[in-house]
């Protein structure tokens, strides 16, 4: 289908999607009002559903799409970031957030010659996670469900001095530490940080956004830089809270492409 068609389709879907839906609703509500500072208006919450329904689309468009449509689909800006980090021998990680249609961007790094491996959030049945999982890896990228034995892959692909790609504005496991998020205190995982430390990869924030013709860029912004306190424990936690600070500055721009449809603070915190 041609792609200016598409947005039409997802406007009419993506408003279903937040009439019938209350709870995802409130929730993207309640994190908008973090991000902004008051509360936000109702046509950006169905906005923000409205991303979500377009991403979806993306999902399914990949099963069809062929490299050289995603190369007109996609620019990246700061490809020497990671290729300044390549050098150094010791892999790259790319720390993303859930904004625009992050599952198709990311099909641009092994489309450019790179070996990545990302971690997803399992889905069940674990037969709706294969699906999204092979329609995400057609062109090359490699899914793993979060687990310690994911963690372990990653590993391993950094060590051969592969790409980890990760999106990780969301605590899925619930265990990572808290840490200032807009403005409130929140849990953000720290296994990004972990590894970096570990291994001497530097972590890339990177974002997906969509442009105002529906195309997409992928932003890579330059290595955070590895704290050495001498205390591991202290420089994951400095780097986990600069990392978030990135990812922080793109949702804080773009928010009404952060499609988290789940409370990303805990009850009762500010402005809640």
């Amino acid at each position: 289908m041609p792609r200016g068609a598409v947005e039409p389709i997802c406007r009419v879907l993506g408003g279903a999607w937040f009439a019938a839906a209350p709870g995802a609703r409130a929730a993207v509500r309640a994190n908008l009002r973090h991000v902004l500072g008051h509360d936000p208006s109702t046509s950006l919450v169905r906005e923000v559903f409205v991303h979500g329904a377009l991403n979806y689309w993306d999902i399914l468009a990949l099963r069809r799409m062929s490299r050289v449509q995603l190369l007109r689909s996609v620019s990246i800006s700061g490809r020497e970031n990671i290729d300044a980090g390549l050098a150094a021998g010791h892999g790259v990680i790319l720390a993303g957030a859930h904004l625009s249609s992050v599952s198709l961007v990311g099909q641009i790094m092994p489309v450019l010659g790179y070996t990545m491996v990302s971690m997803v959030e399992p889905i069940e049945p674990p037969r709706l996670f294969d699906f999204f999982a092979g329609s995400r890896a057609g062109l090359g990228l490699r899914l793993l469900p979060v687990s310690a034995a994911a963690l372990r892959e990653l590993l391993a692909a950094l060590r051969r001095n592969e790409l980890v790609g990760v999106v990780t504005d969301r605590d899925v496991t619930g265990t990572g530490p808290f840490v200032q998020f807009f403005d409130a205190p929140t849990r953000f995982p720290d296994g990004l940080p972990a590894l970096s430390v570990r291994t001497g990869a530097p972590i890339l924030p990177s974002v997906a956004l969509r442009q105002p013709d529906g195309r997409y860029v992928a932003v890579i912004e330059p290595a955070l830089a590895i704290p050495h306190t001498g205390d591991k424990k202290r420089d994951v936690l400095l780097l986990t809270r600069a990392m978030a600070a990135r990812l922080q500055y793109h949702v804080a721009n773009h928010p009404e492409q952060w499609t988290v449809f789940q409370p990303r603070w805990p009850a009762g915190t500010a402005r809640e």
